[in-house]
Parts: C-alpha cells; sequence; structure tokens
C-alpha cells in the first residue's frame, strides 16, 4: 500500500474489501515508492520510500503496522508545506539540495467492518503515526499525527466503485502550527480475471499548513496474482496542485500466510 500509499489510502482502495472470512490470515508486503516533485519551488524534491508492512485479518478486523526506510533529495531549510503520498513532510527549502536517508514514521491501523453486504462495505480505521523519523535530517516531525478513515465499496460485478473520507491531526512540531487535514476521494476497481485486476481513483487533501495548498492526486494500478498465496501490484500517479508531487511510481510484493 502506497499507505496515503503506501498512500495511508493508496492502495487502500485498490482491491475492494470483501466480506469477513472464518480465522485469521497474516501477510507481509514490501517494495519500493518513488515521487518527485517541486511542490511550488524551484527545486525539485525526490523521495524513495520502501516499507515493511504486516498486517492481520481476523474475522471483521484487520490490523497493520508499517515500518519504512526513506531517502530524500531536497533543498535544505524552510518551513513544512504539506506532506507526499506516504506521510513524509515537505518542506519549502531554499537552501542547497541535500540527500538524508533513514528510518521513517512507524504506522500502525486497525481496521472494523461496519457493514459488510453483496451491495456495500463500510470499513472504518483508526491510525496512528509514531514521529520515529529523524528530525535533524528531515524526515519527520518527530510528533505523532492520528487519523481516522471510512471507505465505502459498492460491489457491481466485477467493477467495485468506491468512497473514502478521512480526518487527520498532526502533531505540532516547535515553532509550526500544522492544521488538521479533511481527506475524500474515490475510484473504481475492476476485476479483469481470477488473477489480474486493476482500477483508478481521485484523492483531494486540505492543505496542511498555512503555507500549503490542498493537494490532488491521480493513481492508476494493477495488481496480479500469479498463485494464491503471492500478489504484485504496479502503479502511477499524478498530482494537479503545487501540494502534490509531480508523478510517482511503484511496485510492492505481498505474500500471504
Amino acid at each position: 500500500m502506497r499507505a496515503h500509499l503506501v498512500k495511508g489510502l493508496v492502495l487502500a482502495g485498490m482491491v475492494a474489501s470483501a466480506p469477513a472470512q472464518a480465522g485469521a490470515t497474516l501477510s507481509m508486503t514490501t517494495g519500493l515508492d518513488y515521487s518527485s516533485g517541486k511542490y511550488g519551488s524551484a527545486s525539485t524534491t525526490e523521495i524513495w520510500y520502501v516499507p515493511l508492512i504486516g498486517r492481520l485479518d481476523t474475522g471483521d478486523r484487520q490490523f497493520k503496522l508499517t515500518v519504512p526506510y526513506v531517502r530524500m533529495k531536497s533543498p535544505s531549510g524552510g518551513v513544512i508545506i504539506g506532506y507526499d503520498a506516504n506521510g513524509t513532510p515537505i518542506r519549502a527549502g531554499v537552501g542547497m539540495p541535500v540527500t538524508e536517508s533513514g528510518l521513517g514514521d512507524v504506522v500502525a491501523s486497525a481496521t472494523y467492518a461496519l457493514l459488510s453486504r453483496p451491495d456495500v462495505l463500510l470499513d472504518l480505521t483508526a491510525k496512528l503515526k509514531f514521529g520515529t523519523a529523524s528530525v535533524g535530517k528531515g524526515l519527520g516531525t518527530g510528533e505523532n499525527d492520528v487519523g481516522t478513515v471510512l471507505d465505502a465499496y459498492f460491489p457491481l460485478g466485477k467493477a467495485t466503485p468506491f468512497l473514502t473520507l478521512g480526518y487527520k491531526m498532526p502533531g505540532d512540531p516547535p515553532g509550526q502550527n500544522l492544521h488538521n487535514t479533511r481527506q475524500a476521494g474515490g475510484g473504481v476497481a475492476y476485476k479483469v480475471s481470477d488473477r489480474w485486476s486493476t482500477g483508478a481513483m481521485y484523492d483531494w487533501r486540505s492543505a496542511a499548513s498555512a503555507a500549503g495548498s490542498p493537494q490532488r492526486d491521480l493513481l492508476l494500478y494493477a495488481v496480479y496474482k500469479p498463485v494464491p498465496d503471492w500478489k504484485v501490484q504496479a502503479y502511477a500517479s499524478k498530482g494537479f496542485s503545487d501540494a502534490s508531487a509531480d508523478y510517482g511510481m511503484g511496485l510492492m510484493l505481498s505474500h500471504g500466510y
């Protein structure tokens, strides 16, 4: 998942939820997410994001833990104007480009299936981002963030339209006042065959600071299951605001147990 991919949502809407199953299943996901953008400035910020994601599904509940490695090349200095798709803070830097890397912000989430019917599914997710990324390197704010997301799925044969609403309350780093942000999005997932699925989603997020602007992103994806326990997810995104990356792409590999 690009946890906003892993987009905290991207790729939450990639494959529609299924009705709750008995027993518990565990899956692990890793891969590479890359994004590049100027974010309204004259200099380009590049971010490589490598997550290790553990996911436990048990009945109508899902628990997820994301531990990422981040490598970022960006201008030094400046204040936070927003976040990239994975929650890494973007700064309006004015200094020379520098490259930093290390542990990113660890994210834990819990999802509960509020409703599981043949024509509609509702999932409610609570998220907690721990401020584990280095503040000195500019990889994080050092503060904890909390948020919630409501996902609605509407199965229609092979196609599943979906909608997303979310709210995030970030912790304020010293000297800055970050805004609580709202999220809205939607798209459609399409099951091509038992092995292939594809889809698209559009995501909007309100400005994270007075110096920033709302994020607007379009994401296209494809999922391939060569065998039942393995899944490959590829995606590409395009930003349509100064707060979004100009473009992004990623490849994720998942294994179920």
